[in-house]
């Protein structure tokens, strides 16, 4: 909801809010995918009916509550245009939407409630609204959900690493400062608020000779001084000796108040809305407690680790039409003992199920010759396939695309970029293997080697999506260079494309790809350029975002073309050692034999050995057939290598023998 609601607050300039009690029951037992797309519907609404410089509130509550059961309720609450009362009852209706001239100022036909409204009691829940013109709306839902029995997991122990903390939360918005500290307090922490820069210095000054404040939360945007303007006074003012750890809070990207904070000490970053487990996370990092953070993550980790374990043996299909989301999916796919055959477009899939049998399948819904709804619906009417897992891959950013993927016969979302951890627990929960798993084979992935700093891309969400293998994510890495160095002329071409579509997907792969590299910012600009194709921009919005990706595209380029050059530049031209290399080439033909994709980083150490150079031209074949996964043609360029390597061994032999 973060993701898909929050950017289009964001461009809207509405602040975005959740309101959760820390007393909400977390171990719950429903549809997150229905869920999921209420809040999605309530939120894109609020979002459009609210102007520039409002805010909305997601909050929830706990209505009823037994042994093995929760009924939640859930509210979004906007400060937006509101609705006289007549309006109101022609809500919750298919196509209607408060009147025409709602439609017309601002799009949509009401579908998204009435859909609500069916979900809602499909969750055995109920949906109101109460608003009044000028002041805004607040829509209402329950739903229950089952309880998960059981162990349950423990709280992290805050108090005993940080105990009754001085903080001091500083936001012009009451509702964020009341938010925010209500949550702090449910921590353990000692809670003041501040409504502007100013108050802030004052209570400062006041407390230095007290009971100092040791961290204080800042808004970011706030009249008057903002957030990075009184934190600059904070640091240079002689009256407050102790100096407060400064968690930046923005509603306008993290990597837009990193830059504009040039010279300011801050030591971490918050992004709106906040949850309570993202405030801890920041407060942990931001207080040098990233220890006590570690169980949090231990504990996914080992959901993961057993996830991957009752998936070892299954085989899959995935159905993908870009190849560097082939090649990730495929790498952490069977190097966790998950066998998988791709399919490049939903045409080649219902193919592939005609010949093979499937315990699961991976499908991208955007994809040219048929997307992935169609295909999940002509999978879906035939008999054999009704019980068939087929789960959604896609960065989901529209609207309306959770609804397809119910309607099409999907049974669940994996979300790209790609969360590791997310993506196994959530396949183990759908498919079961058939066959016994295979014998664990060590991996060949290459030592943590340092990367380069890269503009524009954080390394380590990028690491964190290829599974920590350094070798997969320089490759991934070279990849979306070569991939995307004409980026701005194949949108231009797709603009022209008969296939409406053309140019969103264009866009969508871009924003998709980005993602997998921790490029934010193309991310970022891509997903506004895809909307923007969606809503059938006029050409000169088309342009002005084209170019502001482009922006980004570029600093991302130039970085990466020095990644590129450190590669080349590796010593290759010394001596060949011809015992180590036999050895390696062994190695790589019986993983070609066996199409395992391991054979990737085979190469990849075989264009890295020093004598190299001279032998590019068929190492070049041999590469490029393997990142194609077009194991066959590699055979016959190892075979072509080995016969190059041959000759100069020969003319080598010779001129000693001359000599």
């Amino acid at each position: 909801l973060a993701n898909l609601v929050g950017l289009k607050a964001e461009e809207n300039g509405v602040e975005l809010m959740f309101q959760i009690p820390a007393e909400l029951p977390t171990a719950l037992v429903g549809d997150p995918l229905r869920l999921g797309q209420i809040l999605t519907n309530l939120g894109n609404n609020a979002v459009k009916f609210t102007d520039a410089g409002g805010e909305i509130v997601v909050a929830i509550a706990v209505r009823e509550r037994t042994d093995h059961e929760a009924v939640l309720h859930f509210s979004v609450r906007d400060t937006g245009i509101g609705m006289q009362p007549e309006q109101q009852q022609k809500l919750f209706q298919s196509f209607s939407q408060a009147d025409s001239s709602t439609t017309r100022r601002y799009g949509g036909t009401g579908l998204g409630l009435a859909i609500s409204k069916k979900l809602t009691a499909m969750m055995d829940g109920d949906i109101w609204v109460e608003s009044e013109a000028g002041r805004g709306s607040v829509f209402h839902f329950t739903a229950r959900f089952g309880l998960q029995q059981g162990q349950i997991s423990k709280r992290r122990p805050i108090a005993a690493d940080l105990g009754a903390l001085p903080v001091l939360v500083v936001d012009d918005n009451a509702s964020s400062r009341e938010i925010l500290a209500t949550m702090l307090a449910s921590f353990g922490f000692n809670v003041d608020q501040a409504g502007s820069g100013a108050s802030a210095l004052a209570l400062l000054e006041q407390a230095d000779h007290g009971h100092p404040y040791q961290l204080v939360l800042m808004d970011w945007k706030m009249p008057g001084l903002d957030g990075i303007e009184t934190t600059r006074a904070i640091q240079r003012n002689g009256l407050i000796e102790h100096l407060p750890t400064v968690i930046m809070v923005t509603a306008y990207g993290r990597e837009d108040a990193r830059q504009a904070a040039g010279g300011v000490d801050i030591n971490a970053y918050l992004t709106k809305p906040v949850t309570p487990s993202s405030l801890l996370d920041a407060v942990l990092l931001a207080m040098g407690q990233e220890a006590a953070a570690g169980s949090g993550r231990q504990t996914r980790e080992d959901d993961t680790a057993n996830a991957i374990a009752a998936l070892r043996g299954a085989h899959v299909l995935l159905v993908e039409d870009n190849d560097m989301n082939q090649e990730l999916a495929l790498e952490l796919l069977t190097t966790n003992g998950i066998r998988a055959a791709v399919a490049n477009n939903g045409a080649e899939a219902l193919e592939w199920l005609k010949r093979e049998a499937f315990d699961g399948v991976l499908m991208d819904c955007q994809m040219p010759v048929m997307d992935g709804f169609e295909a999940t619906r002509r999978i879906r009417q035939q008999d054999r396939f009704k019980a068939l897992p087929i789960l959604a891959m896609t960065a989901n950013a529209m609207a309306g695309d959770r609804e397809k993927v119910l309607a099409a016969g999907m049974n669940e979302h994996i979300a790209k970029p790609i969360n590791v951890n997310e993506m196994f627990v959530t396949m183990a929960k759908w498919i079961t293997p058939s066959a016994p798993p295979p014998a664990a084979t060590p991996s060949t992935d290459d030592e943590k080697a340092p990367l380069l700093e890269l503009p524009g891309i954080d390394t380590d969400a990028g690491l964190a999506v290829s599974q920590g293998r350094y070798a997969l994510y320089r490759r991934l890495l070279l990849k979306f260079r070569a991939s995307e160095v004409d980026f701005a002329e194949r949108f231009r071409k797709a603009q022209t494309d008969p296939d409406p579509q053309a140019a969103e997907r264009c866009a969508h792969t871009l924003k998709g790809m980005a993602a997998n590299i921790g490029a934010q910012g193309i991310r970022a600009k891509a997903q506004r350029l895809e909307a923007a194709c969606h809503d059938r921009a006029a050409d000169a919005q088309l342009d002005e975002l084209l170019q502001q990706t482009q922006v980004e595209l570029q600093l991302v380029l130039q970085g990466l073309a020095r990644l590129e050059g450190e590669a080349a530049s590796a010593d290759v031209s010394g001596a060949l050692d011809h015992r180590q290399l036999r050895d390696l080439m062994t190695r790589l033909r019986v993983l070609l034999e066996d199409d395992d994709t391991d054979a990737t980083d085979l190469v990849t150490a075989l264009l890295e050995r020093p004598g190299m150079q001279s032998h590019r031209t068929p190492l070049k074949a041999l590469a490029r057939a393997v990142g194609d996964y077009d194991f066959p043609t590699a055979l016959d360029a190892l075979a072509r290598l080995e016969a190059d390597l041959g000759r100069a061994d020969s003319a080598a032999s010779s001129r000693t023998m001359v000599s």
